[in-house]
């Protein structure tokens, strides 16, 4: 068995994980360990001096036991690892500088119109009726009631207790830099329409303005709501409010990293010119944008030209933000692994896939046996 996967997968959600070694060359478990220890895994290598290749996931402990049990083996990180651990990363950068999500993108804003909007609202608190949000109401209210009891000398527990809040909520309101960081809660909530929004915008212009037929066409692409949801989101244009530019997709932290994530020629053009605008907007985000796909680019195409790993991680330990300056000190340490990684074609997709297997076992025994019985199961199952 030359060739080993390792992975670990949990006995009880949260309190107890153990480890699964997979024979690569045939997808099939070797070997279960009752936890997850680098120790217990430094101890199965010594007794299998033959292994020669371990791929794994970035976790320390597999990193410590391979380097202690068989220094002799090459280790190689996961591809979709590294690429989720990037991604993590960018989406906690995105989620600092969330603020500029909040302002609409003004090459294509479609919620320009010639009416007035009420006084004192934002235009981004307003519902698709022209209405304030309740919740962008009660942010304010609670913002201004919990300053003004702090001035007056009343403790966070007091206010807590007479506003009826939690402690957190008014930890939260207290400490917060102004109502406008609040409030980006309360305006950029995602919907369960907003992948669709293009969609139902062309369709209306083709002649189609039946909701329940709609509604059917966007369930085939993967809408869960209700027609009543389409039917909210319509009246506007049957009221004669028609977007002059087709509506862009609202801007969340999670659709803001995928197209940072995704490869530059798969992004249409009206998510290229808003990655470019948000990028305008925030120098932070430029040259995040910049530092994510250098390393995306080498683990996709599986090359590394002569120490572009090492100049990417010194780039961004010198000008890059704090949690890829995290990432890039975690990398350096692993750097070993990934390079293999980024020079071969080796994955640890078997060992996920068993993971996954054991979690149906796991179901089929409704959690009533041992350890013993389990480790059984998973290396004697077809």
């Amino acid at each position: 068995m030359p060739h080993l996967g390792v992975d670990e997968f949990a006995i009880r959600r949260g309190q107890t994980c153990a480890t699964i070694l997979i024979d690569m060359a045939t997808h099939r478990p070797v070997d279960v360990l009752a936890d997850r220890a680098a120790a217990t895994f430094a101890s199965w290598l010594r007794n299998h001096p033959e292994v020669r290749i371990i791929c794994r996931d970035r976790a320390g402990s597999f990193h410590d036991g391979a380097q202690a049990g068989a220094p002799q083996a090459r280790r190689v990180a996961d591809a979709w690892h590294l690429l989720n651990n990037l991604a993590q990363a960018v989406e906690r950068v995105i989620g600092r500088h969330r603020a500029d999500l909040r302002q609409p993108l003004t090459t294509h804003d479609d919620r320009t119109s010639d009416g007035p909007t009420p006084e004192g609202h934002d235009r981004s608190e307003l519902d698709i009726h022209g209405r304030p949000r309740p919740l962008a109401a009660r942010t304010r209210e609670h913002h201004q009631q919990i300053h003004e009891r702090i001035e007056r000398g009343d403790s966070l527990r007091t206010i807590a207790r007479d506003l009826q809040l939690s402690r957190a909520t008014v930890n939260r309101f207290a400490h917060a830099a102004g109502v406008d960081e609040l409030l980006i809660a309360a305006t950029n909530r995602s919907s369960q329409i907003d992948d669709y929004r293009l969609y139902l915008h062309h369709r209306w212009m083709e002649g189609c303005i039946n909701a329940s037929a709609l509604t059917r066409e966007i369930q085939r692409l993967g809408y869960r709501g209700d027609v009543n949801t389409v039917r909210r989101h319509l009246k506007p244009y049957r009221n004669g409010a028609i977007p002059a530019n087709a509506p862009l997709p609202h801007l969340t932290v999670r659709r803001v990293t995928d197209w940072v994530m995704l490869q530059p020629e798969r992004l249409t053009d009206v998510e290229r010119k808003g990655l470019d605008e948000l990028c305008e907007r925030n120098p932070a985000l430029a040259t995040t944008v910049e530092y994510a796909r250098r390393p995306a680019l080498m683990v996709r195409e599986r090359r590394s030209e002569h120490l572009a790993l090492d100049v990417w991680i010194a780039d961004v330990r010198l000008d890059g933000q704090r949690e890829l300056r995290t990432l890039a000190n975690g990398m350096r340490r692993d750097r070993a692994a990934i390079q293999t990684a980024l020079t071969t074609t080796y994955t640890s997709g078997a060992a996920e896939g068993n993971v996954t297997r054991i979690k149906l076992l796991k179901r089929q025994m409704y959690g009533r046996a041992n350890f013993d019985l389990l480790r059984r199961r998973i290396l004697l199952t077809p």
